[in-house]
């Protein structure tokens, strides 16, 4: 057997054990993707439902702020502010440019320096590695995503712990960097979010609409119920996010699977001629040998 033949058939032998792998892993990032996209969907259905519910009570409340309880600051010295920048990225690799993207952008909001000292907050391992690369400080935490949907518990504790902060003064602002998707289609990109402070032009469509039934009868304070209402919006629009950033993730691991398995397959009809290329080789060279041992052929 010719050197040549025996190392394409070692390739075409490790490509046959690969080829199955890469198509299970195709396969599980197209149902992730799936599952996260039908999250979505029913967490935006159960948004608009629920924002009915909050034009209802907002009208009550009217134009008056939100009040929150806030414990009276003995410390009367100016209160420092900063603002944070969450980067919802990836513990998992086979995606791409998809985490060194989400770097480039950190890195170009740092330089922006709008006078607001800056905490960057880095989801994933991936992500990590990724802003390490490029020198950029950060405190690392864990994964925003449990396969196809939120890490609740996580996403619920930092929500909570921003909006006491930015209650209490000391949190300006909080920026939440991660892929979205911009129009009808499927083609996502790194978006900077503002999720705290809140805006009107923030709010669901369904609460600028004429409301489907007349005012009903609330009992307890509505600047209350308001508040607790706000609050669980903004857990919805986090976890929109999430989900947004999770079926993003498999999309692009997904797509770079899907190349791989056609430049496998490309290989594989490759390594497949070349191979029956060497054994006709081998075929006419044995012949050859016969027909000369037998005298009827002429040695050269």
């Amino acid at each position: 057997m010719s050197e040549g033949k025996e190392r394409a058939e070692a390739r075409l032998s490790n490509l046959e054990a690969i080829e199955p792998l890469l198509g299970s892993l195709r396969v599980l990032s197209l149902s992730t993707m799936q599952m996260a996209l039908n999250r979505q969907a029913s967490l935006t259905a159960y948004a608009e439902r629920f924002s009915l519910v909050a034009a209802q009570v907002r009208l009550m409340v009217g134009d008056k702020p939100v009040k929150h309880e806030v414990e009276e600051r003995f410390d009367y010295r100016p209160v420092e502010q900063n603002r944070v920048l969450a980067v919802i990225g990836s513990s998992r690799g086979i995606c791409g440019q998809y985490n060194k993207q989400l770097a480039k952008l950190v890195s170009e909001r740092l330089e922006q320096r709008d006078g607001l000292p800056t905490k960057v907050l880095a989801f994933g391992v991936r992500v990590q590695r990724a802003l390490t690369q490029g020198g950029i400080a950060f405190d690392g935490q864990e994964t925003l995503g449990q396969g196809s949907k939120p890490a609740y518990d996580l996403a619920g504790q930092f929500l909570r712990g921003w909006t006491a902060a930015f209650q209490a003064g000391t949190l300006a602002k909080v920026e939440i960097l991660s892929f979205r998707k911009r129009s009808v289609g499927t083609n996502y990109s790194p978006v900077f979010t503002t999720l705290l402070p809140t805006s009107d032009q923030e709010r669901p469509e369904d609460e600028q609409k004429q409301l489907p039934w007349p005012a009903p009868i609330i009992e307890g304070d509505p600047e209350v119920m308001l508040e607790q209402i706000d609050n669980h919006l903004l857990a919805i629009r986090f976890y929109q996010l999430i989900l947004d950033a999770i079926a993003a993730e498999n999309l692009y691991r997904y797509r770079l699977l899907e190349e791989a398995k056609e430049n496998t397959s490309n290989l594989l009809e490759e390594l497949e001629l070349a191979i029956q290329a060497e054994r006709r080789k081998e075929i006419t060279q044995q012949l050859q040998e016969l027909l000369v041992g037998s005298g009827m052929l002429a040695q050269r």
